[in-house]
């Protein structure tokens, strides 16, 4: 029996290569144009490869019937749309590594606390100190922890009744928040204050902007999917 080996990149550039000089030029423009889209749309380049020596292999076959890549493929900006949304979909349908679930959320948990710590000490003038900075260092972390575990329980909206989840997700949502909270009470108390300093309250504001700053960023800029927010 013939194995189904996956051709490697180098071995689809040159079938496109191939490919691309039995296109008629008609076709060549289309896919000229709809090259230059993609680009524009900042498709990644070596899904590109395996995608035209998918819809030229297809040409190819087809233009010999007087099929145009129009009729196709429909016009190269719904083509384009087309092979954007599919994309997109994707992207979203996989869920991210953990730490960069853990990453997304310790960014925003910390960050809110963070901007909490600064307007109570805005409001309450320096009667009270505010969150030292290991504590504030440990509140990202279990933070991002705590989100990582409970994304892992999020109910399955498909399952059938009853195997949707919610028992498990809201036992991981409870546990997850109550060890966090421990340990930021733990930190607090147990960590002499000459260690875990507290800072003025626009440090705190400013924290907590860049981390807000930071955890939009890095979802945008690795793709984060499968966390809560």
């Amino acid at each position: 029996m013939a194995e189904n080996v996956e051709k490697t990149l180098e071995e689809t550039k040159e079938e496109n290569k191939a490919l691309w000089g039995q296109l008629t030029k008609r076709n060549e423009q289309y896919m000229i144009s709809l090259d230059r889209t993609l680009t524009n749309a900042g498709y990644d380049e070596d899904n590109k490869h395996t995608l035209y020596n998918q819809m030229m292999t297809k040409l190819v076959s087809s233009q010999k019937t007087g099929i145009t890549a129009r009729r196709l493929y429909g016009t190269v900006t719904e083509c384009a749309e087309n092979i954007l949304q599919e994309h997109e979909e994707a992207i979203l349908s996989e869920r991210s590594p953990n730490w960069m679930i853990a990453l997304d959320g310790g960014l925003l948990l910390g960050s809110i606390f963070s901007l909490i710590s600064g307007v109570t000490l805005f409001t309450s003038g320096s009667s009270q100190p505010g969150m030292g900075i290991i504590s504030l260092i440990l509140n990202f972390i279990a933070g991002g922890l705590a989100m990582l575990v409970i994304s892992k329980y999020q109910p399955d909206q498909t399952a059938p009744k009853g195997k949707k989840g919610f028992g498990k997700y809201i036992a991981a949502t409870t546990g997850a928040m109550l060890l966090w909270m421990v340990a930021m009470t733990v930190t607090m108390v147990i960590v002499p204050e000459s260690i875990n300093v507290s800072m003025p309250p626009a440090v705190y504001l400013a924290i907590g902007a860049l981390g807000l700053t930071l955890k939009f960023y890095f979802k945008k800029k690795l793709h984060i999917t499968g966390g809560l927010f």
